[in-house]
């Protein structure tokens, strides 16, 4: 546990950063499988196009 609160706490801004790229370019795109469209938050229609 003291590992993982060390590398949260050097890498959790970095993380959180891509988190948000990654979800910024998702927003913009449909799903690959013509099967499965996951809901997408509300919080996310911002950073559409």
């Amino acid at each position: 546990m003291k590992k993982f609160k060390s590398f949260l706490l050097k890498y959790g801004t970095t993380l959180s950063a891509l988190a948000l790229i990654l979800g910024t370019v998702s927003a913009n795109s449909a799903c690959f499988a013509f099967y499965h469209q996951p809901k997408v938050p509300a919080s996310m229609d911002r950073y559409k196009k």
